[in-house]
């Protein structure tokens, strides 16, 4: 298994941004790949966005099962709150 994992930081993260930033990180992994497609083959992908506001819906949908894009790709996403600096 091939791990990746792609992060980035922003002011604040909703399902809607999680979905949209595992479904990049899926697809630009999925343009990265080359070699023979399946299971025994796929990369884990850990798409993961850090902000100092985690809305509690972002946190679910991250925390549910993995996303599998065909038997290719497998995503797990996570959702990382940073306190602000002082």
């Amino acid at each position: 298994m091939e791990p990746f994992v792609l992060a980035a930081a922003v002011p604040e993260v909703d399902d809607a941004s999680m979905a949209e930033f595992t479904e990049w990180a899926m697809d630009h992994v999925k343009s990265l790949r080359s070699g023979l497609p399946g299971a025994r083959n796929a990369p884990m992908i850990l798409p993961a966005l850090a902000g100092g506001s985690i809305e509690p819906s972002a946190r679910d949908w991250a925390a549910k099962d993995a996303r599998i894009l065909g038997t290719s790709l497998i995503g797990r996403s996570v959702t990382v709150e940073t306190s602000a600096s002082s």
